[in-house]
């Protein structure tokens, strides 16, 4: 009985250090969770994208965090990595300091002593803890192209044709006529007269009109028969 209640107050111990320091933090990305603080390191696990984590801490410039995710321990780059900050969410390098994130060191020996006991590259931990910590930037991350806008299809502008009040007046024509030449006065000054049209009886002879009783020379009127 004595030996689960030491063992669960070893593991308390053990986990008051991460409830003390822990932050919430976000994945940006599917992003891969290392043995160590590059991509060297063996692969822990693969965090999906907004997965929540408790960082424990990251290294000078918060490049590499130490992180806690679905119960497994390991580093993230701090380029993958968001935390709520002002009621909005930030990334871990540029908000650092202001988050107050604490800057630890990375010892592999006692790191991986205490968590990757029963993983099966802790059998060559020799060659891992004789190779030197590299310093590396941490990787950049995948920056999509912004959306293109959907293209709006316009209807073709029909040609606009000018308000009446911008036409021309007609021009008169010769004659008296306002429209075609020959309509309008049927009288007009382009059309010659005919013979006999315009002065009735102009053109007769003379003696040949109504009421000319005078006699032509040479000729006498009837005797009268009165006294």
């Amino acid at each position: 009985m004595k030996h689960p209640v030491l063992a669960w107050l070893i593991a308390l111990l053990l986990a008051a250090p991460v409830f003390a320091h822990a932050a919430d933090g976000f994945a940006t990305a599917n992003v891969n969770l290392r043995a160590g603080p590059d991509t060297s390191y063996p692969l822990i696990a693969t965090i999906p994208v907004g997965t929540q984590l408790a960082i424990q801490g990251c290294t000078d410039g918060w490049e590499w965090c130490d992180v806690v995710a679905f119960g497994n321990r390991g580093w993230i780059a701090g380029n993958y990595l968001q935390y709520n900050y002002q009621n909005q969410r930030v990334l871990v390098p540029a908000y650092g300091a202001q988050i107050g994130i604490p800057i630890v060191s990375f010892v592999i020996g006692s790191y991986w002593d205490s968590y990757y006991r029963n993983r099966p590259f802790y059998r060559d931990r020799s060659r891992w803890y004789a190779r030197p910590v590299p310093h590396r930037p941490p990787p950049r991350p995948i920056q999509r192209p912004p959306p293109r806008p959907p293209v709006q299809h316009r209807p073709p502008s029909r040609p606009t044709r000018p308000p009446a009040g911008n036409r021309p007046p007609v021009r008169p024509q010769p004659g008296g006529g306002a429209g075609r030449p020959g309509q309008g006065n049927p009288n007009n000054g382009n059309r010659p007269s005919r013979p006999g049209q315009g002065n009735p009886g102009g053109n007769r002879r003379p003696g040949s009109g109504p009421g000319n009783n005078r006699p032509a020379p040479g000729q006498q009127r009837p005797a009268d028969n009165g006294n």
